[in-house]
């Protein structure tokens, strides 16, 4: 009745019938919710409709307060400015966020309008909303639409139409196309949570650089598309996007570094819709993982297509070659310095290909773990490996041992250890008569799963060495942590020696390091006496290098088996 005698109140000075009153109120009551609260906020009175829409009785909500609907929503600083407006006297507008009863939310767009006395005080306020929790649902909705769940970057959708409005406006922009290197070491190694939580991380830190000019998008997985209209600056750009990948990540328990490429392309030099400006991206992308840096970038050029068909080819031929068993192990000979004799080799692939020539591992094995061909090639490097130690050993009465490199996406199947044991029980060969090298960079996809797997070959009496040590993820801890046999010095220290006093300091520190571990070692890439004598002197116990061999075939390598080690 209140709210009517004020409708009645505001009505009587019009030329209205009390009919058409009655109607106006009807209409009112069902289309505004209606609220009038005391000059404290208590509420006297609510229409039908408030009542529906909070889901309580006006029984229930007479002499409460606003309070009662609060659904947390809101700072407390935007009620606060709301009743300093209402209680000078001022209407107020907003959009408010309520919680009904049963503990669902809707959103009103409110208007409060204080009554005043004759003094210029309110003594009364009403408040009239209309219910727009449709409309909000809607843009929840369209927001949600384009932006990517895990790490909160728009997605792919907004990317499109960001892309195409550009397009239309012939705003010259680049694209840049950003993917993680080696992400499948991460979630294999460190598990898909630690996975996602990186990505998010990764997010984090990307969306740092974002502008009203220039933003990022998650496009795929592992996978980030930067927009940005500052073309004649891109490669700073780049530069400045792999600046933020110095940084180690921490997430969890696990510290780590990861490195990106990039590929970009650039409207309108490049392409004139979006489909070919990211396949343009991408073509770049990929000539930048080929460069052997830690994190690199390319821009595209025309003939970078053809170096993509290149690609294509490869995974072809390294296809055949791993079936047509066209593939070839090398032997270089393992020397122990302190009487001179041959205890075993390390097998090394190569692949010459008739096309494409030789080919060096460090081009097809990064791209063999790209398209999932590592785990064939490490099946058949064992299998070959193994077998030919066996056939020289029996042949010769000796007891070498082989030494091969597993792939940290090999070593991180399920199946690994059983596959090897497989392997040497049906080779026939020893365990003592097989060493797995792992890298350093192995120990970035750390876990207890890790451990196990080099445990359970240790228990197998297979010896374990840690290759390329000093250039990659160095540290006391999981020295400590990982059952290993031996430390391979790398040979970018060895060669240090002689030119550099630090060097012979660097190598004798890491000879100290591996004996007080209780560790033998191993150094590579020996080529000069000066570098044996140095070796030597600190208690290297074994060698590899030119010094006394270069990488051989099986047949010249197996002259070395009956022959005496000589020194130059």
């Amino acid at each position: 009745m209140q709210q009517q005698s004020i409708v009645l109140k505001e009505l009587d000075n019009g030329d209205y019938t009390m009919e058409e009153v009655q109607n106006i109120i009807s209409a009112l009551n069902f289309s505004v919710i209606v609220a009038i609260t005391n000059p404290q906020g208590k509420i006297t009175f609510v229409n039908q409709h408030f009542c529906d829409i909070a889901k309580y009785t006006k029984e229930e909500l007479i002499g409460q307060d606003h309070r009662i609907l609060n659904s947390g929503y809101h700072p407390k600083s935007f009620f606060k400015e709301m009743w300093r407006t209402i209680g000078s006297g001022k209407t107020w507008k907003g959009d408010v966020c309520n919680r009904a009863k049963d503990g669902s939310l809707y959103w009103v767009k409110t208007t409060v309008v204080p009554f005043l006395n004759e003094k210029g005080k309110p003594y009364q306020y009403v408040a009239i909303r209309t219910d727009i929790t449709a409309q909000k649902d809607i843009k929840k909705v369209t927001e949600l639409a384009y932006r990517d769940e895990l790490t909160n970057l728009p997605n792919r959708r907004r990317l499109n139409k960001t892309m195409n409005d550009y397009i239309n406006q012939v705003t010259p922009f680049a694209v840049v196309f950003i993917d993680v290197n080696r992400f499948r070491n991460i979630n294999d190694g460190l598990g898909h949570v630690v996975g996602d939580l990186f990505l998010k991380e990764m997010a984090t830190r990307l969306a740092s650089l974002n502008t009203a000019e220039e933003m990022f998008f998650r496009y795929n997985s592992d996978e980030f598309i930067f927009i940005t209209k500052d073309v004649a600056q891109i490669d700073r750009v780049a530069r400045r996007i792999i600046g933020l990948f110095d940084e180690s990540f921490l997430i969890d328990d696990f510290e780590f570094y990861a490195s990106i490429s990039i590929g970009i392309s650039i409207f309108t030099e490049d392409a004139h819709d979006s489909e070919q400006l990211l396949k343009n991206a991408d073509t770049a992308l990929l000539s930048a993982k080929q460069s052997h840096k830690i994190s690199d970038y390319q821009v595209y050029q025309p003939n970078l297509n053809r170096g993509h068909d290149k690609w294509l080819m490869m995974e072809t031929k390294l296809h055949n070659a791993i079936k047509l068993d066209k593939l070839e192990l090398h032997y270089q000979p393992k020397i122990n310095i302190k009487n001179d004799t041959l205890v075993g080799m390390e097998a090394l692939l190569r692949w010459h290909d008739e096309d494409l020539g030789q080919v060096y591992p460090d081009t097809f094995i990064p791209f063999a773990e790209e398209c999932g061909l590592i785990g064939d090639i490490g099946v058949w490097v064992l299998d070959k490996a193994t077998r030919q130690v066996k056939a020289w050993n029996e042949q010769y009465g000796t007891s070498l041992h082989v030494a091969v490199n597993i792939s940290p996406m090999h070593l991180t199947q399920e199946n690994f250890v059983a596959s090897v044991q497989a392997t040497i029980d049906e080779v026939g060969l020893r365990p003592q008569e097989l060493e797995i090298e792992i890298t350093e960079m192995t120990m970035l996809d750390y876990t207890e799963d890790l451990i196990q797997t080099i445990t359970s070959l240790r228990e197998l009496g297979i010896a374990i060495s840690i290759d390329d040590f000093g250039t990659g993820y160095s540290s006391l801890s999981y020295l400590k942590k990982f059952p290993i046999d031996a430390l391979k010095i790398d040979r970018a220290f060895v060669q240090d020696i002689i030119p550099e006093p630090s060097g012979v300091a660097m190598t004798a520190a890491i000879i100290s390091l591996a004996h007080a571990l209780g560790l033998y070692v191993v150094a590579e890439g020996v080529e000069e006496p000066e570098e044996l004598a140095v070796l030597e002197r600190h208690g290297c116990e074994f060698v590899q290098g030119y010094y006394f061999s270069r990488p051989l075939p099986a047949a010249e390598f197996e002259k070395l088996i009956t022959q005496p080690i000589l020194r130059k």
